[in-house]
């Protein structure tokens, strides 16, 4: 006879389902998550690019023409951070949310950047690019005939690495929603 029943732990079985539970759920899970985290980043960086765009477009209404352009890789000491900064009431910033630099290019210099004809090029042109999650140029080239070479769908990690372009603040190339 037993006097008190015993308390038993978990068996070896019970702890290893459990285990492969919380393995399973967390497969699921991780991706889900890295991926709302990859798509805050990516719309936050298309946000700061529009504010970017903004500020460019104030310049260019107070001065006629597009302020000093770095031809690429946006400095924080570069001539067009330092030509927009009295405009500004907040500061902009001049990197993505991957941390990798924006870049700009203003006035006649768009000129040839992502294939962009003379002819379509005033002295008030400017193009900002974010290189995306990868930080790689993937060698875009506009077409304005062509949208579905312009605009991409997210289907999977990948796509957060692929570039965003504004071109005097409208998206040449950019997510586009599904369906």
């Amino acid at each position: 006879m037993r006097g008190k029943e015993s308390s038993r732990g978990f068996t070896l079985i019970e702890l290893l389902v459990v285990i492969v539970i919380l393995a399973i759920l967390m497969l699921i899970l991780v991706p889900i998550f890295q991926s709302a985290i990859q798509k805050t980043k990516q719309k936050t960086t298309m946000s700061d690019m529009s504010e970017l765009a903004k500020s460019i477009m104030s310049y260019i209404t107070d001065t006629g023409s597009a302020p000093t352009s770095p031809d690429g890789v946006l400095e924080p000491d570069s001539q067009l951070v330092m030509d927009l900064t009295p405009l500004q009431k907040i500061t902009f910033s001049t990197r993505d949310n991957w941390g990798k630099p924006y870049r700009v290019w203003t006035g006649l210099n768009v000129t040839g950047v992502f294939g962009i004809d003379s002819a379509e090029v005033g002295r008030d042109d400017f193009i900002i690019q974010s290189l995306g999650r990868d930080g790689l140029d993937e060698g875009f080239s506009y077409d304005p005939d062509d949208s579905s070479n312009n605009f991409y769908i997210i289907q999977d990690m990948g796509d957060f690495g692929r570039d965003l372009i504004l071109w005097n603040g409208g998206w040449i190339h950019a997510p586009r929603a599904s369906g």
